[in-house]
């Protein structure tokens, strides 16, 4: 069960991270109303001899092993089973007067919604280099489903602090 003082911090964050997903997901907003106003003003085209179609492959699979590095990387800061060197990484700033498992949710809303953003930012790259739009608003549409995947849910924050209160009452040893 949440507290009263839970709730309210928990609201707060909530606001925080819903300001910062609308800004990234806002971003790739961006990038497509940029590429088609200005597109073929600040568009290169590359050379006959540049790889296009190898930097095209390269990044789909760069996408794919991106969305699964996020994933388990998610999981990982979540579950508090970090190494101890992966731990200092990522550790919540202890001078911040949230709560620990609000901490910890914060940094894995941002890994997770800066990792989803680079999708989007490989099909900006690969259509600043001469790509098409059909390719810029592929990367683009899979950055937002993953944006979309990973916005923050309360009902997450509650089982995280339910879990890390669990947790902590239960002695050393059991």
């Amino acid at each position: 069960m949440v507290e009263a003082t839970e709730r309210e911090a928990i609201e707060k964050g909530l606001r925080v991270l819903w300001f910062i997903w609308a800004a990234m997901l806002g971003s790739l907003l961006i990038y497509v109303f940029v590429c088609h106003q200005f597109g073929e003003e600040i568009r290169q085209t590359a050379s006959p001899d540049f790889p296009t179609a190898q930097l095209k492959n390269a990044l789909y699979i760069a996408a794919i092993t991106t969305l699964f590095i996020t994933y388990f990387l998610r999981k990982l800061i979540l579950s508090g089973r970090l190494s101890s060197s992966d731990a200092k990484l990522f550790k919540p700033e202890t001078a911040s007067n949230q709560p620990s498992f609000l901490s910890k949710y914060t940094i894995a809303m941002i890994v997770s919604l800066a990792f989803s953003e680079s999708i989007g930012i490989y099909g900006l790259v690969l259509f600043l280099v001469g790509d098409s739009f059909q390719t810029l608003h592929i990367f683009i549409g899979i950055s937002a489903a993953a944006m979309f995947f990973y916005r923050p849910k309360r009902e997450d924050i509650e089982t995280l602090a339910t879990a890390m209160h669990t947790t902590s009452a239960s002695p050393p040893g059991h």
